[in-house]
């Protein structure tokens, strides 16, 4: 059954009543309730004896996509279906609802980009590419930014719009850069002050300057000045030429689209305009037509040589390291990646130090018949044993480099050391690479407890956890030396990565630090053991050594005159007040800028948002990857409303959450997505047509419910930095996908998930509303939320099932960890369907590591899967979705009187069932064959 076509099953029209979901043989989604007013369904008449009137918007276009920014999450994220959906309207109510899946509201759900059948033009499963829906009338099937403009409920760009703001938008369309560099929370801005405050939208840019693209979209094109002379740029605020550029006098002048400079276009730049106004060669040259453009720096953008790729691995060979197999693990997986030739570029250099209570530098010269360990144990005095060969041009040492690898196993195979000085040893790698800088990958098993910048375990208390103090917990310790340590590396161009695999407390909130302010990343594998960590630790390595980098960059970021960037997110060091510093930039890295109106400068009638990152590639040629954005300003506040971009509006609230988070503490985070998301639901009275601000509810009810922000003490002060840390980089669409996860039943899986269609691609099972009523007790469901994969199965499974795809005849005899390793690979038919889902996505989310955790139902493990269904109760948060919209001030159109509480949802003689969900197996049906959950709250008071 398609959970979001066809009639509500119960309801009159609408189909067959519903069945209890844990009856044998019960269909797979018994529990998923559909829009009664979906697929084409008539609308159900009153549950209470009165003709409901149609709905008066109609059929709604699909919910905001976002989709595009590909990043290190593959396709975008579709905004997620909802779980109050059916519930007749109040009676004599007719008004249109106001929230994705209610009554009225028409919605048939969300097209699922992820495999579902997507009402957007786009094959389900593939990327998406958004469209700013203030640019065409596509409507539904453009798969833009709010669904395109007709299908938010805008008219055509051209009415009511002067001829050049028409043309404008035009430009827009066809000149912006492609959704996977740049995503602005809306593409229409307010043009002043008192429009911007009638907004509760954040105005920001996310922005991912090196992302991988998929194959169907154009790669960037390169740009080369050399016969014209140096790159154009404006000459008073060093904009570098734009599609968005104003041309004069014939060509001969030109003005500056961000500060409206005018000056003279350089002789050999010259071309002559047409009767438009624009440059005759504009479709010759990319910068002039292209908002995603790189151009090949010439020598007067370089300081130095170009920097070769320079890599090295700092590794822990502590008792901790030793035993639970992470040594192995880690030189595994570095031999295996440079024999495979995977590493970038021809002039790489490797080095390799690894540490305990002492440090060891090895002599990788390759004219010895073996490399050469040097014994640094003087840690308060540390010095260089050699003044060369300990960073080595791989393809010449690459052999003694293997050797080595080979033999760190058996050397420190029998330690007893069980300490570890970490701060120290990246000192010591520190004084190797500050002549050259590059990428140092740091192997960590235990907390840094001797040498310099050593930390102490007493630090860790978990009494703290879930209370306003556990804010002490995830700020650095003492002053913060590991941020001054990171200060150093950076001005020597050092990026740290850093993978951690602890088995207790490790203080991650002080030593991350070196990973946030070098431009790195922290790989997080608590309680590490190779039988299970072997594959997620290999892979994850293996994709940070190969993927594309750019060595010692350095960006910039420049707005319209009227504007201001008020706040930079993600893991950089900003030099002055605007040069981010970033010494190893990647496809996987996203930063994100807050902006704001400048009170004493009139803003232009355009904001264009340029970022210029310069960097040298792997095969040491300088490059600058530019992107240029610009977006029209209205007064218009249906405008600005409509041209939401959900998913980045979500990424820029989860950063100023958890900024607000270690500023103050958790429950501030939390008051201030709260606080905003009423300005939200508020907002949605002036604008009821608006999807955005249906949907953005049903992203911050994720947040809140999720483990950054939920306020419990189930979560270590290490995992909760982690996860801190992690959401400062993610891209949009991972983003999206921690917030509000995808589910999806295996058991009937539909046969075209069983074979790749011609692009190679599986297409992936409907997506499930995130609540247990999607779920039965005979089936097999799987949640993923852009960091795991959670196959939860039910006690009622086929046993056929169980055989085909693990190998077992009961489910008595499904043991989790045999099972996650088998799923998938048995050859049998089902068991090649349910690979292959797996592979797609794995192939959609490749970094990091999707890695498969099988939970039997009654498992104490469920309780995770059950987490993150957050449109019930949860643990995170004891309210339904319903009960959550209510709060933030959604109200029924029949109010109360006066000095009385309002109506419940479903009020009207109706009552929801059941008491309190807590974590547990899906549930069965109320009395009268209603499932449980499934009253949607009353149309909002307007």
């Amino acid at each position: 059954m398609n959970p979001y076509q066809g009639g509500y099953p119960g309801q009159p029209g609408g189909g067959q009543a519903a069945a209890n979901p844990f009856a044998a043989g019960a269909n797979a989604g018994g529990g998923v309730r559909s829009s009664p007013f979906g697929g084409g369904a008539a609308p159900p008449t009153s549950a209470f004896g009165g003709g409901a009137a149609p709905p008066p918007m109609g059929g709604m276009a699909p919910p905001p996509m976002g989709g595009g920014g590909m990043g290190m999450g593959g396709p975008g994220v579709p905004p997620p279906p909802t779980t109050m959906q059916s519930a007749p309207p109040p009676m004599g109510s007719s008004a249109p609802s106001l929230f994705p899946g209610q009554p009225g509201g028409g919605a048939a759900g969300p097209p699922a980009a992820f495999g579902a059948a997507a009402a957007a033009g786009n094959r389900p499963g593939v990327y998406s590419q958004p469209v700013d829906p203030s640019l065409s009338g596509g409507g539904p099937g453009t798969g833009g930014m709010g669904g395109g403009m007709q299908g938010m409920g805008m008219q055509p760009a051209s009415t009511g719009q002067d001829a050049y703001s028409a043309q404008f938008l035009k430009d827009v369309e066809a000149f912006n850069p492609p959704a996977h560099f740049v995503r602005s929370t809306v593409s229409r801005l307010p043009n002043s002050i008192s429009s911007k405050q009638k907004t509760a939208i954040p105005l920001g840019v996310i922005l991912q300057p090196l992302a991988p693209l998929p194959p169907e979209v154009e790669e960037v094109p390169s740009v080369n000045f050399g016969t014209a002379g140096s790159i154009v740029r404006c000459k008073q605020c060093r904009t570098y030429v734009n599609p968005f550029v104003q041309w004069e006098a014939n060509g001969r002048r030109w003005t500056c689209n961000l500060c409206g400079f005018s000056q003279l276009t350089p002789d050999t730049y010259y071309a002559s305009l047409d009767e438009s106004g624009k440059r005759m060669d504009r479709f010759q040259r990319p910068e002039l037509h292209k908002g995603a453009v790189e151009y090949i720096a010439p020598g007067e953008y370089m300081v130095r040589p170009p920097q070769p790729p320079v890599f090295m691995f700092v590794i822990d060979v502590s008792y901790a390291s030793v035993v639970t197999g992470m040594l192995q693990t880690v030189v595994t997986s570095i031999k295996e990646t440079i024999q495979s030739g995977s590493m970038p570029g021809q002039r790489a250099q490797v080095g390799i130090i690894t540490f305990d209570t002492s440090l060891h530098f090895y002599n990788l010269n390759s004219n010895l018949s073996q490399p050469q360990m040097l014994v640094v144990s003087d840690l308060e005095d540390l010095f260089l044993p050699l003044p060369d060969d300990i960073l080595v041009p791989l393809a010449e040492s690459e052999s003694a480099i293997i050797n080595l690898l080979d033999s760190l196993p058996s050397i420190f195979g029998d330690t007893k050391i069980n300490e570890s000085c970490l701060g120290s040893a990246v000192k010591g790698a520190f004084m190797a690479m500050k002549h050259i800088g590059g990428k140092l990958l740091l192997f960590g098993a235990c907390i840094p407890s001797v040498g310099e910048l050593a930390l102490k375990s007493t630090r860790d208390n978990p009494r703290l956890l879930g209370t306003d103090r556990e804010v002490e917990l995830l700020r650095p310790a003492g002053n913060d030396g590991y941020k001054d340590l990171a200060t150093e590396l950076t001005r020597a161009q050092i990026s740290v990565e850093m993978f951690l695999a602890p088995q207790a407390y490790i203080d991650l909130a002080s030593i991350a630090s070196l990973a946030r302010y070098t431009g790195g990343d922290v790989h997080y594998y608590p309680q590490f053991h190779m039988n299970l960590g072997y594959l997620k630790l290999k892979s994850e390595l293996h994709h940070v050594l190969t993927r594309y980098m750019g060595w010692e960059a350095v960006m910039r970021v420049r707005v319209s005159r009227g504007w201001k960037i008020t706040k930079f997110f993600g893991h950089l060091f900003i030099r002055g007040q605007d040069l981010l510093v970033v010494p190893n930039c990647h496809a996987d890295q996203t930063f994100a800028i807050q902006i704001d109106m400048d009170e004493n400068v009139t803003p232009d009638p355009v904001l264009c948002v340029q970022s210029a990152l310069l960097y040298t590639n792997s095969d040491g040629e300088r490059r600058i990857r530019v992107h240029t954005w610009a977006g029209l300003t209205t007064a218009n506040y249906n405008d600005i409303i409509a041209s939401i971009d959900v998913q980045a509006t979500t990424v820029m609230l989860s950063h100023m959450a958890l900024e607000q988070s270690i500023k103050t503490n958790q429950t501030e985070g939390r008051n201030k997505l709260q606080t905003i998301c009423q300005q939200i639901v508020q907002a949605s009275n002036m604008s009821p047509n608006s999807e955005a601000l249906q949907f953005l509810p049903l992203y911050i009810n994720g947040m809140l419910k999720s483990a950054a922000f939920r306020g419990l003490n189930d979560i270590t002060a290490d995992m909760r930095t982690f996860i801190f840390m992690r959401l400062d980089t993610l891209s949009v669409s991972q983003t999206a996908a921690y917030y509000y996860p995808r589910m999806m039943a295996l058991h009937n899986a539909p046969d075209s998930c069983a074979q790749p269609d011609e692009n190679g691609r599986i297409q992936l099972p409907e997506m499930l509303n995130l609540t247990r009523d999607s779920m039965t007790q005979d089936g097999v469901f799987l949640l993923e939320d852009g960091e795991a994969m959670l196959m939860w199965v039910g006690s009622a499974v086929d046993p056929n099932f169980l055989q085909a795809v693990f190998g077992v005849g009961a489910f008595n005899q499904l043991e989790s960890t045999a099972a996650e390793a088998i799923a998938g690979t048995r050859g049998d038919p089902l068991s090649n369907k349910i690979g292959h889902i797996l592979m797609q996505v794995r192939s959609e989310r490749p970094f990091p590591f999707m890695q498969l955790h099988v939970i039997r139902q009654g498992e104490p493990k469920e309780a995770r899967f059950f987490a993150s269904l957050i449109e019930d109760r949860t643990v995170g948060m004891q309210s339904t979705y319903t009960e959550f919209l209510q709060r933030m001030g959604y109200r029924p159109q029949q109010q109360a009187p006066p000095g009385q509480p309002g109506m419940p949802p479903g009020a009207g003689g109706m009552q929801p069932c059941g008491g309190m969900m807590q974590a547990g197996p899906p549930r069965g049906g109320c009395a009268g064959g209603q499932p449980a959950g499934a009253f949607a709250p009353p149309t909002m008071q307007r």
